[in-house]
């Protein structure tokens, strides 16, 4: 029998979780493209998580099941890897890292995660009307 905080909760809490852990990760990513915009060589990359939170929203999630100490460990793995980030334009060094890329891309980073922060929020506010209203 499905309560009400089961619908506050299992229905999108762990997605919202996993979506303030990945921006916080992206956001890590391009902190440290700007951090090395002199750097000769450095070619800038992008935290590629797409699939990884649709998973984590999506109601057919697909769970390994780990039946054998040697098999890994799946549990706290993440699909989210490193790719190329194209966008800039190659300089002469090697680099390219677009500062004002990069930039906007971290404020639009920065509302994802605010975003999702607040909804969190949303949902520890009803969790609180619930408990006020049976108590």
């Amino acid at each position: 029998m499905k309560t009400i905080l089961d619908g506050i909760f299992n229905d999108s809490l762990p997605g919202l979780e996993k979506a303030l852990d990945l921006t916080f990760r992206r956001n890590q990513t391009i902190a440290s493209n700007i951090s090395n915009a002199e750097t000769p060589g450095y070619r800038a990359v992008e935290l590629s998580f797409g699939t990884e939170l649709e998973q984590a929203f999506g109601a057919n999630k697909a769970s390994l099941m780990k039946t054998d100490g040697k098999h890994l460990d799946t549990t706290e793995s993440s699909s989210a890897h490193m790719i190329p980030d194209l966008t800039g334009v190659t300089k002469p060094d090697g680099n390219n890292v677009d500062l004002d890329i990069q930039m906007g891309q971290l404020a639009y980073n920065r509302g994802r995660y605010a975003q999702a922060a607040a909804m969190v929020r949303k949902k520890f506010s009803m969790l609180s009307n619930a408990i006020r209203t049976i108590a």
